[in-house]
């Protein structure tokens, strides 16, 4: 599984290709795959935040300390 710095540097890369290719439907073809990196890679970072919120300890119940 690749991180979110990792993504991002994927739509970038597909960025660059856009800038030098030649033809428009191949320009918007990495536009958009630029795009859905950047979107997996917001996903990801927050699936991670998801992850370290849930292994922050929980309270006890007030009923149960005494």
């Amino acid at each position: 599984m690749l991180n979110p710095e990792q993504l991002r540097a994927r739509a970038e890369e597909c960025e660059a290709k856009a800038e030098t290719a030649h033809d428009p439907d191949v320009r918007g073809w990495y536009r958009n795959m630029a795009a859905q990196w950047r979107k997996l890679a917001q996903q990801q970072a927050e699936i991670d935040i998801g992850v370290r919120l849930d292994m922050r300890p929980r309270p006890r119940p007030v009923s149960a300390r005494t």
